[in-house]
This record gives structure tokens, C-alpha cells and sequence, in this order.
């Protein structure tokens, strides 16, 4: 029966998780993060550990986040195939048949490192496959100073204890809109800075129909987004009760309520709008999505569109959505534990890094060439303001519960009864409250 309950725990997990070749001491040299002489002194130098010269395969098991087989090669393979020759890795994907992470680990072949996304942590901690990198730091010397604050601390909020990971790319967003629907209708762009209100105030005025054409204005995604841009937890992790019905959530709410409530915004039971196949104006979304789809010349050509910073919740201003990121960490059950954090490392160079900034992955390091270089090396964006990427901070997350990422299913449900069932904001905050806390005591 225990089996059982973890499993369903583990399968609803699944269901959020589903939004690199010089040594990393060549970041090190003076002067080259910001850091006073005093602090680089005082910084790890690079790891004297010797690495076995043995040829040896890693596997690496990809669950979360975004990865694709020819980024795997650039990033991955071949600088480590240069620093290390004698290492070999390959790729697990968990949407092979038998690849879950159960069944793996019950096979005895659980990969030695995992490219992950933070929604997904929980997983491999109710499996107890997270190995604490902390001594592996210390042993062969990375140098955390590095990396950004906002990053570091996500990944000691998953436990005390332990440094459950490395951020490997973090995860901004943007607010793209539509320039031609604009021009149409004549009306100014949106900027850099706006609130909430004022951008559902403009999309207001471009929720219409011309000449037999509908227009949306603006679709404000999903509620637990928002949610986040104001640091709202949705369970608290010392009482496993969900925190959804209070005065910061119905403050959300109340946001969506006036961008679905504004006339014409709901059409024959649709609510949920695509910026690549609906005459939406605006939309916000995260980077990975925008590089994702933009990347190809032809989705980018279909629309003329431009990026401004994603909207702002009054009182919060300059607060973008919860740090996300992808990361790597190091399995538990490996029997190669030193190699693969060699790998990991080799992965934090500054050469790859660049490398992979220029393609448009958002380094977690904070040397600002990696910022500045960002989609330096992707065509689609030249002209672009992706600088809107990095309007607003990233803000930290709640306290951690494992029963979280369940909770922010539930509440993701309001857009829908707020546009489609018209109840009100306390009907709905009383009714998910009510509905997270029985999927919470159902699965202790």
C-alpha cells in the first residue's frame, strides 16, 4: 500500500513537470566575475582530483526541462569528450517504455546524472535518488561564487541539508505581442514596465471583431504564474494545508476576472488563446517557450512581434515569476560519482556557457558577458528585444512542500471557472482550498 500511495504521489508530479569547454577555472582569473581580489583569493581553486583515465560510459537521465539530442552533443559530449576522452555519455529519455524513474531504479540502471527541472525534484526525492554535492564541491573545487544568488538558493530550499543540484540554465519571461494586430487597429504598442491593469486595460482595446476578423487582446496565461510574481505559497509545509483562500490569491484573481471578463474575450466556450495560431495581440511567455518556437525561421516569420518585460502586479513591482531553471544533479546509486561531477563541471565552463547563451539559454552564472551575448547567435532575434527578458528579478520560492506542485494544478483551474462557470472569487478560492486539502490527506 505504501508502494502504491509514492507511485500516485510521483505520477501527479508528472504531470507539472510536463513550462559547455575550457575548466571552469578559466571564469576564475581576476577580475573576471566582478569579485574584489580578497574574495577571489579566498575562492576553491580547480580540483587537483584525479579522474580515472579508465574508459568509463555516464548515462545521463533527462525528466523536466527542455534538452534536444543535438544540444546534448554541443554541450555535453563533445567538450567532454576533449577533456576527458575517456568518458562516454549518453542520453536516457524518460519517454522511453520502462525509462520512469521507478522502474529504472528497480532495474538496478538508474543513469549517474539527471537533467532535470525544479517542478520535478520532488520525484527523485521521494526516491531517494539525490546525491548532496556538497562534498563533491569541496573536493574538486568549483567555485559557487559564480553562480547568482537566486539560483543557489532554489536549490537549497529543497532541503536543508543538502546542495540537491547545480542550475544549469535558468528561465525568464517576456510579454511578445503582435505588431501588425497593433498597427490594424491603431494602437501604440505596449512598453517596457507595465502592470497587469495597464495591460489588460490595452487588451481591452484590441478584443474585437474587424471587417468579420476576431482579435484578442491579451491572454494572461495561467493564474499560478501571477500567483508567483507575488511569492504566494500554495501549501504551508509545516501544517501540509493548501494556503489558497486569502487576500493575495483573490487579488490574482481578480486580475484574470478583469481580462476574462472584458467583452468578447470568451468565444463559444474558448478562453485560452495561442499566439502562434490565434490573432492574439499579446501573450506572455518563458523563454524556453519563445526560443523554443522562434528558433524555426518559419514560425518566426508568421507574425511580426517584438518583446516587452511581462507585466508586473501592482505592489510588486519589478518582480518577475518564481526562479526556474533546469539543472543538473548527481544520482544517488552511481558508481561514478567523481566523473560525473568532472562532467558537471566541464558543463559550467566558461566556453560552454557562452555557447550556450548565444543559442538563448540564460546562463546561472553572473558574469555579465553571458547576458550580453545572449541570442547572439540566433538570426530570428536580431532586431529583437530580448533584453525584456531581464527586465524584472526573478523572484525566490515559498518554502517547499512535496504536495506543491498538485496544489498549482488545482488553482490553475480558477481561470476556467471564472471564465466559463462565472462564480465568484471567494466561491472559487473556498472550493479549491477545500479540493487541494482533500488530495493532500488522501495522499500522506
Amino acid at each position: 500500500m505504501k508502494k502504491k500511495t509514492m507511485l500516485l504521489s510521483v505520477l501527479s508530479m508528472l504531470l507539472v513537470a510536463s513550462g559547455c569547454s575550457s575548466n571552469s577555472g578559466s571564469s576564475e582569473a581576476k577580475g573576471s566575475t566582478g569579485a574584489t581580489a580578497k574574495e577571489e583569493a579566498a575562492a576553491p581553486k580547480e580540483s587537483k582530483t584525479a579522474i580515472s583515465t579508465e574508459p568509463v560510459t555516464l548515462k545521463m537521465y533527462h525528466k523536466g526541462g527542455t534538452i534536444s539530442d543535438e544540444e546534448f552533443k554541443n554541450y555535453f559530449v563533445e567538450p567532454v569528450a576533449k577533456k576527458y576522452p575517456n568518458i562516454k555519455l549518453e542520453l536516457v529519455r524518460d519517454s522511453v517504455k520502462g525509462n520512469q524513474p521507478e522502474e529504472l531504479l528497480s532495474a538496478g540502471s538508474f543513469p549517474d546524472i539527471i537533467y532535470t527541472s525544479n517542478p520535478s525534484i520532488p520525484i527523485y526525492q521521494d526516491l531517494d535518488l539525490i546525491e548532496d554535492l556538497n562534498p563533491l564541491v569541496k573536493k574538486h573545487g568549483l567555485d559557487l561564487g559564480r553562480f547568482q544568488d537566486v539560483g543557489l538558493e532554489m536549490m537549497k530550499g529543497y532541503d536543508a541539508n543538502k546542495l540537491v543540484g547545480l542550475p544549469l540554465t535558468m528561465n525568464m519571461a517576456a510579454l511578445i505581442y503582435n505588431k501588425d494586430i497593433f498597427d490594424k487597429l491603431g494602437v501604440a504598442y505596449p512598453k517596457d514596465g507595465m502592470s497587469w491593469d495597464e495591460a489588460i486595460t490595452l487588451g481591452k482595446r484590441l478584443t474585437l471583431v474587424d471587417n468579420g476578423v476576431k482579435y484578442i487582446g491579451l491572454d494572461p496565461w495561467r493564474v499560478e504564474s501571477v500567483g508567483s510574481q507575488m511569492i504566494l505559497p500554495v501549501v504551508d509545509p509545516k501544517t501540509n494545508k493548501a494556503t489558497l483562500d486569502n487576500d493575495g490569491w483573490a487579488k490574482v484573481l481578480q486580475l484574470f476576472k478583469d481580462a476574462v471578463d472584458v467583452p468578447g474575450y470568451v468565444d463559444n466556450g474558448k478562453f485560452e488563446y495561442d499566439f502562434f495560431k490565434d490573432n492574439l495581440a499579446m501573450a506572455p511567455m518563458w523563454a524556453t517557450d519563445l526560443v523554443g518556437k522562434l528558433s524555426d525561421p518559419n514560425i518566426a516569420k508568421q507574425k511580426n512581434w517584438d518583446l516587452v518585460s511581462v507585466p508586473y502586479v501592482k505592489g510588486f513591482e519589478g518582480k518577475g515569476r518564481n526562479v526556474d531553471a533546469h539543472m543538473l544533479m548527481i544520482s544517488k546509486v552511481s558508481k561514478h560519482k567523481d566523473e560525473a561531477f568532472a562532467v558537471i563541471r566541464e558543463v559550467f565552463s566558461d566556453e560552454v556557457q557562452l555557447a550556450m547563451a548565444k543559442a538563448g539559454r540564460i546562463s546561472p552564472l553572473k558574469d555579465e558577458q553571458f547576458k550580453k551575448n545572449y541570442l547572439a547567435g540566433n538570426a530570428n532575434f536580431n532586431g529583437k528585444n530580448v533584453a525584456a527578458l531581464f527586465q524584472l528579478t526573478s523572484t525566490p520560492l515559498p518554502a517547499h512542500s512535496k504536495y506543491e506542485n498538485q496544489v498549482r494544478i488545482t488553482i490553475r483551474n480558477a481561470k476556467q471557472k471564472l471564465a466559463i462557470e462565472k462564480k465568484d472569487i471567494n466561491t472559487i478560492l473556498r472550493e479549491l482550498q477545500e479540493e487541494s486539502n482533500k488530495w493532500i490527506e488522501s495522499h500522506p
